[in-house]
């Protein structure tokens, strides 16, 4: 999963403030539910530490009126200096509240897992409707309407020479404009670089969509029988064609990352698994991909300096490193950090997808003779002072 949304926290300083909420509203004329969630979480802030100009300074972040509708969340984070970013979640995060040497960013991750970049195209003979849907939140949708300059577009019957020439005219019609639909998502495709366009709509016009794709296009272009983008097309058959869609993506895409991990550990190339492998390879910024399994305890902690990857099994190992004043920070939150800060992605995964040493795994960018690639389990004690 690309984290680049997370990248400009990397440039400020801890320790921060970090709260996850869900601020989906089950009736919109009762706040009180928010402000009960919120209070929790408040209380949570105070007992670790967070000054009281960061705590007020959250509060009105987390609660601040959303435009997203449905189920959702928002996660905040803040230092000393202020509020850092807000974001909103495309679905219910788990409840969390931490203020530390940095910012805990595992349960908007979880939420944002099934959160792909993605195109849905509604066509018909006169053109289509493109929503595109490439950022975390609701309000990051875009919609374009692509309309055909081509008119011939109903058929009748006239009989003879004259019904196939007109025919032929219809036909050509509808071409002309799938192409001009077809030039606009290869433009859409190129810019931003969407993992799924799912087309629904007329059979013809999706044909001719086909054939004028360009290679980019085609690779991501996925056809469904479902919705239409006439009046009366049910936007909830679209949605679930969507969603369905969007999962099969999804596996797809963890499929080739597991293949590739488990292909690369095999032949001891680009990849490392187990903590201490890992961390080497995070200090070094050679990690593409972090994997992380749920479900595996991940309970150690690792020392971690002011810079993300200043990070060590040991207080020795981040001091090497140029860390000052190193602090104890849990695994996985000390990884992903180190992953956000190194530019890589980060991805989750069940046992029954991948189960490398101690739960962690790592797709490298290069790797030489020095890459640690160790198979076995950390030794326990890591990460005692």
């Amino acid at each position: 999963m690309d984290l680049a949304l997370f990248h400009p926290l990397a440039e400020a300083h801890g320790p921060y403030a970090t709260v996850t909420m869900d601020v989906t509203k089950t009736d919109p004329a009762n706040t009180d539910h928010l402000d009960g969630r919120w209070r929790e979480l408040e209380r949570r802030l105070r007992e670790a530490g967070a000054p009281e100009d960061v705590v007020a300074g959250l509060q009105d972040a987390v609660l601040e009126p959303s435009r997203a509708g449905g189920e959702h969340g928002r996660l905040a984070v803040a230092n000393a200096d202020g509020l850092l970013a807000t974001y909103d979640l495309p679905r219910r995060p788990d409840a969390h509240a931490s203020w530390g040497p940095v910012p805990c960013l595992l349960p908007a991750i979880r939420a944002l897992a099934s959160t792909i970049p993605h195109i849905v195209v509604r066509i018909d003979r006169t053109g289509a409707d493109i929503e595109m849907r490439c950022g975390s939140a609701a309000e990051d949708a875009t919609t374009v309407e692509v309309q055909g300059e081509h008119d011939d577009l109903t058929q009748v019957k006239t009989g003879g020479s004259s019904q196939r020439r007109f025919e032929s005219r219809i036909q050509d019609s509808w071409e002309h404009n799938a192409a001009k639909v077809a030039e606009e998502l290869d433009r859409m495709v190129r810019q931003h670089k969407p993992k799924l366009v799912l087309v629904v709509g007329e059979e013809h016009a999706m044909s001719f969509l086909e054939q004028h794709a360009s290679a980019e296009l085609a690779a991501v272009l996925v056809r469904s029988g479902a919705g239409g983008r006439g009046e009366g097309s049910s936007d909830e058959v679209v949605r679930d064609a969507t969603q369905a869609a969007l999962a099969a993506t999804r596996a797809t895409m963890e499929a080739d990352l597991v293949a590739r991990f488990q292909q690369e550990t095999g032949r001891a190339q680009a990849a490392s698994e187990g903590l201490e492998p890992v961390v080497d390879v995070l200090q070094r910024a050679q990690v593409e991909e972090l994997l992380l399994v749920e479900g595996r305890e991940h309970d150690q902690e690792l020392w971690v300096g002011q810079d993300g990857l200043q990070l060590g099994l040991t207080r020795e190992d981040a001091e090497a490193l140029g860390a000052t004043e190193p602090a104890l920070v849990p695994a996985d939150e000390a990884l992903v950090w180190a992953a956000i800060c190194s530019r890589a992605g980060v991805t989750m995964l069940d046992r029954a997808q991948a189960d490398p040493a101690d739960g962690v795994g790592a797709l490298l960018r290069w790797s030489d003779e020095s890459t640690p690639r160790s198979r076995f389990p950390s030794m326990p004690g890591h990460g005692g002072t």
